[in-house]
């Protein structure tokens, strides 16, 4: 476990984080024998137990030294480990930071290991808690369209013969297979979780799995989790810089708009102003016309007048 923490291998950067309970506060190699070596006072030959806490790509960025402390302390209130010796070691890979805790399970006051029983639902609590703490994404309780997924896998694989097939087949959804740490073969679908291949594939043995890729060499589950999940965040920086690419045209198109309604009011307001002006002059116009037949009447009166002055 000590050469596993401290061995560089991949790892950008490796840091002894913390070590609590231990007489050995320097070493981390002497602080895990000394945690380790209490499985010799009972039957069990697991003195250890080792959890990694792994916040998604860019939210491990947000996480304080207090908050990677707070993140081991919840998992060791919900995993039963309160008080017990304990190591945290971060790793930093890629550009992204994990940390790896590794608790002592010897319980010196009883004398007895601390049950591992159902950890697996005891880290997911963990994990519940530590999202809604830390204001993190909150991951799926369980995957929605896992019927689909197993009828999906389960037609490809009786339609196709070999491994490459498959591969390529199931490609197109998003899907990829890789080496997996627990069970032999994994499904990784479009958001980065994994399945166990062979309980996705109905009436299927794990033999003839085996037979299928025994020649085909596979990635490892892990690296095939990060790059797919590297390429969503590529997805979503792209599809983020379209929406604000959009944002502006949709800026500019209603700019352009505003533009065009204020020049239509303009041309509108100048054609009534026009109209007005036309009005009035019409109306001076007719009015000068009523004074100039008034003025000629009267001059015609004045003429007839005149040519019957004297018999008038």
């Amino acid at each position: 476990m000590a050469n596993y923490l401290m061995t560089k291998g991949d790892n950008d950067n490796v840091q002894v984080f913390e070590i609590k309970g231990t007489c050995q506060q320097g070493d981390i190699r002497l602080a895990l024998l000394e945690m380790s070596m209490t499985s010799q006072l009972t039957k069990s030959d697991k003195g250890l137990y080792h959890v990694q806490i792994c916040p998604a790509y860019g939210e491990d960025r947000l996480m304080t030294d207090g908050d990677w402390i707070k993140a081991a302390d919840i998992l060791e209130q919900e995993a039963g480990y309160i008080g017990q010796k304990r190591a945290i070691v971060l790793h930093e890979k890629n550009g992204k930071t994990h940390a790896h805790v590794v608790w002592e399970r010897y319980d010196h006051e009883k004398g007895i290991m601390i049950s591992d029983s159902f950890s697996r639902l005891a880290q997911d609590r963990a994990r519940q808690r530590m999202e809604r703490e830390f204001g993190q994404t909150r991951t799926p309780e369980r995957n929605q369209h896992r019927p689909e997924l197993k009828e999906y896998l389960s037609d490809v694989w009786q339609q196709t013969k070999d491994a490459d097939s498959f591969m390529t087949a199931i490609a197109e959804k998003g899907y990829v297979i890789a080496a997996g740490t627990q069970r032999p073969y994994m499904v990784i679908d479009e958001t980065g979780r994994s399945f166990d291949l062979v309980r996705q594939l109905a009436n299927v043995k794990t033999k003839e799995v085996r037979d299928r890729f025994k020649e085909t060499k596979l990635v490892k589950e892990k690296a095939a989790i990060r790059a797919v999940r590297q390429k969503q965040a590529t997805e979503r920086m792209h599809k983020s810089q379209e929406d604000a690419i959009d944002k502006i045209i949709l800026h500019q198109e209603k700019t352009a708009l505003k533009a065009e309604i204020a020049k239509a009011n303009d041309n509108q307001k100048s054609k009534a102003v026009a109209n007005d002006n036309k009005t009035q002059d019409d109306k001076q116009r007719k009015k000068q016309e009523a004074l100039e037949k008034l003025r000629r009447e009267r001059l015609e009166r004045a003429r007839r007048f005149r040519e019957n002055e004297r018999d008038l």
